[in-house]
């Protein structure tokens, strides 16, 4: 009922915003309106931490990040690589062999997709899992999470230091980037730092 209303909101955002970061269902919201890639159910629920690959190292939103790293992930969807246009510009900056595409980078429009929750807390998916516990709802335990796999233990956070390099190197890029014209936003010349 909402989906005209989101589609205006990410429009605006072309003329009107420098940087997005887009996460989980919004990611996929994004993704499927400015490139027209599905997504798709998954037959059990995405859940737990998963190892994740650095996939272009190189990337300054990449910048600190190891080869190899854990992620939170929380999802019953999800994109697939080969649902995404030839001729995009969509680069794929993490992923994982358990759970697929987890970045995305959108040079052209300067935006990051991602779909899987780096910005979890340590105890959000304990919470979840509990919830939906508490509520009889069909739900397995978080995986390589809970100690031992045992609901009651303490979990360990795994990935804040690579979430707060994350998000640290998107706003250091934003810095460096926004043009001081805004009528620039949106244009070629607005990611181009010497324009400035």
């Amino acid at each position: 009922t909402y989906w005209s209303e989101l589609q205006d909101i990410l429009d605006w955002t072309t003329t009107h915003v420098h940087s997005c970061f887009f996460i989980c269902w919004g990611a996929m919201a994004a993704v499927q309106h400015f490139h027209g890639v599905p997504k798709h159910d998954l037959e059990t629920k995405a859940f737990g931490v998963f190892r994740h690959h650095n996939r272009k190292p190189e990337s300054p939103f990449l910048m600190g990040f190891s080869d190899d790293f854990s992620i939170s992930v929380s999802r019953w969807t999800e994109v697939l690589r080969a649902d995404i246009p030839s001729g995009s510009g969509l680069d794929v900056l993490m992923d994982s062999d358990e759970t697929g595409l987890c970045l995305l980078h959108e040079p052209h429009g300067n935006r990051l997709y991602i779909f899987n929750h780096i910005e979890y807390d340590s105890h959000t998916l304990a919470n979840e899992y509990h919830r939906d516990v508490a509520d009889k709802k069909p739900i397995q335990i978080p995986a390589n999470y809970f100690p031992d796999d045992d609901p009651a233990r303490a979990p360990k956070n795994r990935w804040r230091s690579h979430a707060f390099l994350l998000f640290g190197n998107w706003i250091n890029q934003m810095y460096q980037t926004t043009p001081y014209d805004i009528d620039a936003i949106g244009t070629e010349r607005a990611g181009d730092s010497k324009s400035k």
